[in-house]
């Protein structure tokens, strides 16, 4: 909850990195980032000729930005119980929170996600092995997640390495690098490096 709360009232970061996102062109996030800075003053209420003095807009030109910012639901201005006009920025905040929550939502998806497929994934070596993992054993395959290697990527170079006597990790972590490689490079590339390292394996390197 902290982590949400510091990150919702620093409302100058959020609207920097993702105004585009949220619709606002660049005199338009200007204008909002000022008008709100007037407000954390004490400013409670934000005119053209106020933003007029620390920008180099002409007041028309806030006229029509303030206009399109109305518009687009990012401020208001409504009028308190003494009669006096306030600017609201109410708006604002609400569609900042609104952003924070479905970014934070998938960042905890992406979270879950990950946790199920690093479970899933040492549930298929446990029962590739028929046993416990080691220390090492762990240490290469988060080595592999660390890497962005998927769940489907490793299953397949765990059905390759049943194909074959060699049933290691290092083998299939060998398996796991030359697919991955594949799909990197063409097949022609990748049939032409292959036998390049065929023909250098070749070599006596020690009577050459």
């Amino acid at each position: 909850m902290k982590e949400y709360q510091d990150e919702m009232l620093n409302v100058e970061k959020m609207l920097i990195l993702n105004y585009k996102k949220l619709g606002l062109n660049d005199d338009e996030v200007i204008l909002l980032l000022l008008t709100y800075t007037l407000y954390q003053t004490g400013n409670t209420f934000i005119n053209p000729s106020d933003l007029a003095l620390f920008s180099n807009f002409t007041v028309t030109k806030i006229d029509v930005l303030y206009t399109n910012l109305i518009a687009k639901g990012w401020i208001q201005t409504h009028i308190d119980e003494k009669g006096i006009v306030q600017t609201d920025l109410s708006l604002m905040h609400q569609k900042l929170n609104e952003l924070y929550v479905n970014e934070w939502q998938q960042r905890q998806k992406k979270e879950e996600k990950k946790e199920e497929t690093e479970k899933n994934v040492f549930t298929l070596f446990e029962n590739f092995f028929g046993r416990p993992l080691s220390p090492l054993e762990y240490d290469i395959i988060n080595g592999w997640l660390d890497k962005k290697y998927t769940y489907e990527e490793i299953q397949l170079a765990v059905n390759l390495c049943a194909q074959s006597a060699n049933h290691s990790i290092r083998y299939i972590d060998t398996i796991l690098f030359e697919e991955h490689k594949k799909k990197q490079l063409s097949e022609t590339e990748y049939q032409n490096q292959l036998q390049e390292t065929i023909e250098l394996s070749k070599i006596d390197w020690l009577n050459k």
